[in-house]
């Protein structure tokens, strides 16, 4: 699949299996999208929690758990508050419209949809093909099986090119030669660790802006006292086994996109 789709994932979530049906098939013919669907907020959540969404459609009328109390529970979680959502609805009422408004939705589509009106909602949501789906991420870690590990993690979670240096010479000449938007590095590697890639960026005019992102299975406070002040803009605990794990390399991304 290209990165172009990976980039434009969305979430449809409503009790109707032709509703779902319908979305998914009139928005991934139309939009340069991949529709993932669920018939309720709550697995909804957890898809969110595990990889990379760009965009919610939450119908409001849902049986047992509906769409305010998912669109609540999005905005309470600390991973989840920024996603943008579109409410679907059947409903006219003032008081769901109004209770969604103040949970920072600005757009719904009233069902049963109309093709056009649901894709030009969707697309002026996404936007032009942004260079985030284009930017590419530096992993260097001198573990094999936990680069490969972060590796997958990363591609399942994140619209992002992840390219490996197996050694911190390697991610060092790897930055010295090619365009890289973000690093991740271990701060545990042998020789040339995270923090002298992270002393490496700094002292270079033409890295200095890349923001690096540190790896660590410690929980010595003096080596996290010593990340903080690195000037990495933090760190992810080993093992990442999620996006949880991913959850302040993802927070960082949504703020400075």
């Amino acid at each position: 699949m290209s990165n172009e789709l990976e980039g434009n994932v969305i979430l449809v979530i409503d009790d109707d299996e032709i509703n779902l049906q319908m979305a998914k098939m009139i928005l991934e013919k139309k939009l340069p999208c991949r529709v993932i669907t669920c018939d309720n907020g709550i697995q909804g959540i957890e898809i969110m929690k595990r990889q990379y969404i760009r965009l919610v459609l939450l119908d409001i009328v849902m049986p047992f758990f509906d769409g305010i109390q998912t669109l609540e529970k999005i905005r309470q979680d600390p991973q989840l508050k920024n996603m943008p959502v579109i409410m679907l609805t059947a409903s006219t009422s003032k008081q769901h419209i109004a209770k969604a408004i103040l949970h920072g939705v600005k757009d719904y589509v009233k069902k049963p949809f109309m093709p056009d009106e649901l894709v030009e909602r969707v697309g002026k949501k996404l936007g032009p093909i942004t260079n985030k789906s284009k930017s590419t991420l530096l992993l260097i870690d001198d573990d094999d099986d936990d680069r490969k590990h972060i590796h997958t993690v990363l591609e399942n979670n994140l619209p992002h090119e992840v390219i490996n240096a197996s050694s911190g010479i390697d991610g060092m000449e790897i930055l010295r030669k090619q365009k890289v938007n973000l690093v991740i590095a271990s701060a545990e590697m042998h020789f040339i660790n995270g923090f002298r890639i992270v002393d490496f960026m700094q002292s270079d005019a033409n890295l200095r802006k890349i923001p690096a992102f540190l790896t660590t299975s410690s929980d010595d406070p003096d080596i996290l006292k010593k990340i903080e002040t690195s000037g990495a803009k933090g760190y992810l605990k080993k093992p990442v086994v999620d996006s949880e794990s991913l959850s302040p390399l993802i927070e960082f991304l949504k703020i400075n996109k």
